[in-house]
């Protein structure tokens, strides 16, 4: 017996196999079926119980803190009663708070660690807190019938399963089995000695003929026999037309690569007009702004000499009156030297800012030298002015951090940067205004340099801060500021160290100044037809 069955499932193995998977994909989606039904269950008993404790808030808080503020014992037991009957309830109990003290005086129900879902609410009777509700809810009622629901539904699954398995074996062994084995004798007694031999599925009351898809492989296995010529005739066209296709492609790679020299080759073209084009639009945009400076230049030289002959006339005019009638305006010719010596400062200011502009890089020379030495050298020599205005000056980084730059451009650089944060930054303030502070750090990345210069002060007004590194932008300009300090200091960083530097402020809160210049900064000789001030 046991020896037939072996044999009978060796000649019939994919009608086992398929008996296997049927029943394992049907249990599996049986279990997960079921799964999803207790779970969509589960969820369904918890809203239920959320819900019962929500209605809680709604239908007893009210009564229940009356009841407390009253002492109406039965009135509370009754509305206790009442929260016990609510789905899955196991724990209640009414707590009073009287002079910050608490005392549980009612319950109902034990608590204990099995209460899976706990609230409590606050009673408040006008405004005033007498006592606080602790419900409990426990789920083992829950837990119970989701396990009888389990035990139901798997048992029907797998009931229905095994008999909806055995009916799809039978009707799959009946209609593909039998047809697929008879096929495949087929196959293993066809060779190139019986290629006239055909082969027919016979027809049946469930599936009659040329009607599925085994009768199309059937008719198929009979035409393979006439298509064996057909496809090496099938082959060699192939080949020819593959052999074709290559030539082709070939002559369509030389096409293409041909347009894509040429395409190459008008871009670089374009690249060259574009070149000469932006060196066109930057001679053009210096030659502007060459021009707006000269303005600036002979505006701002125009008003303190004006100023000076006028006050020169006056003084001469006193003199006459001292000569005339004997009298000594000695304080009022005092104030007007005093405007006169103001003026020509000025006028020395602006014509040493021209210089530094106008600088040539080919007439300074490049050193190594410490720069934090350099930074402590011009903190110095601003030590008086810094203790007049009560300002800390603090300098942090590598103490002994070398490069090869130019030192006197560096000096240059923070003198301004210093000389605009006293002038503008920390003008008019007073020794009870928060103390004023500088801060100066250096740090080197890789080859680059980085230097943040940051102050305390005013700040500068927001107008005015996109255009703080142009010419004769003036924040105080009542204070005699010649507008070129901060254009003097992006002049010579971005030209001079081939570094960028950016500036960011608020209104009262100071500003920050970011320079960031190489190491070692090389000017390339240039002919002396293109040289210019710029």
């Amino acid at each position: 017996m046991l020896k037939r069955y072996l044999q009978h499932r060796k000649n019939n193995l994919l009608s086992y196999r398929l008996l296997v998977y049927i029943l394992l994909c049907s249990t599996v989606l049986a279990v997960l079926s079921t799964g999803v039904q207790l779970f969509w269950d589960y969820k369904k008993d918890l809203s239920d119980i959320q819900q019962g404790i929500d209605s809680i808030e709604v239908g007893y808080l009210d009564s229940l803190s009356s009841s407390l503020w009253k002492l109406d014992k039965d009135q509370i037991e009754i509305q206790l009663e009442g929260i016990m009957k609510l789905p899955d309830i196991g724990f209640a109990s009414i707590t009073e708070i009287v002079a910050d003290r608490q005392e549980s005086i009612f319950h109902r129900g034990e608590a204990h660690a099995d209460l899976h879902i706990q609230r409590e609410f606050e009673l408040f009777y006008r405004d005033t807190l007498v006592g606080r509700l602790k419900v409990g809810a426990t789920l083992d009622n829950v837990y119970q019938r989701l396990l009888e629901k389990f035990f139901i539904i798997l048992g029907s699954q797998v009931i229905k399963t095994f008999l909806v398995s055995i009916c799809i074996l039978l009707i799959v062994h009946y209609l593909i089995i039998t047809h697929l084995s008879r096929l495949a004798n087929y196959t293993r007694r066809l060779d190139l000695d019986n290629l006239d031999e055909g082969i027919e599925l016979e027809p049946s009351l469930l599936r009659p003929s040329g009607s599925d898809s085994l009768d199309q492989l059937s008719n198929t296995l009979n035409l393979m026999r006439t298509n064996i010529s057909k496809q090496v005739n099938q082959k060699k066209k192939a080949q020819q037309a593959l052999e074709q296709l290559n030539d082709e492609l070939e002559q369509r790679v030389k096409y293409r690569t041909a347009t894509l020299k040429h395409t190459n080759d008008r871009l670089s073209q374009a690249l060259q007009e574009l070149t000469h084009t932006k060196d066109l639009l930057v001679e053009t945009e210096k030659m502007a702004a060459l021009g707006e400076l000269v303005s600036g230049i002979a505006e701002e030289i125009e008003k303190p000499v004006n100023e000076s002959l006028v006050i020169a006339a006056q003084i001469n005019a006193e003199l006459d009156s001292i000569s005339t009638t004997g009298s000594q305006p000695i304080s009022s010719l005092r104030q007007h030297s005093d405007q006169i010596h103001a003026n020509l400062q000025q006028m020395a200011d602006l014509t040493q800012a021209f210089r530094l502009i106008a600088i040539d890089p080919q007439t300074l020379k490049r050193q190594q030298f410490d720069l934090h030495r350099l930074l402590e050298q011009v903190a110095q020599s601003f030590n008086s002015q810094l203790q007049l205005q009560q300002i800390q000056l603090q300098l942090s980084g590598d103490p002994h951090l070398e490069i090869i730059s130019y030192p006197e451009i560096w000096r240059q650089v923070l003198t301004q940067l210093i000389d605009n944060s006293l002038r503008h930054g920390f003008a008019g303030s007073s020794p009870s205004d928060r103390a004023g502070e500088i801060q100066i750090r250096i740090k080197r990345t890789d080859d680059k340099l980085e230097l943040s210069y940051v102050d305390n002060g005013q700040g500068i007004p927001e107008p005015i801060l996109p255009r703080i590194f142009e010419p004769f932008v003036a924040t105080q300009g009542e204070r005699g500021g010649s507008g070129l300090g901060t254009h003097v200091v992006y002049r010579l960083v971005t030209h001079l160290l081939q570094g960028t530097i950016g500036c960011s402020s608020r209104r009262g809160e100071g500003v920050e100044f970011q320079i960031q210049t190489p190491l070692n900064p090389v000017h390339h000789v240039k002919d002396n037809d293109d040289d210019d001030a710029w």
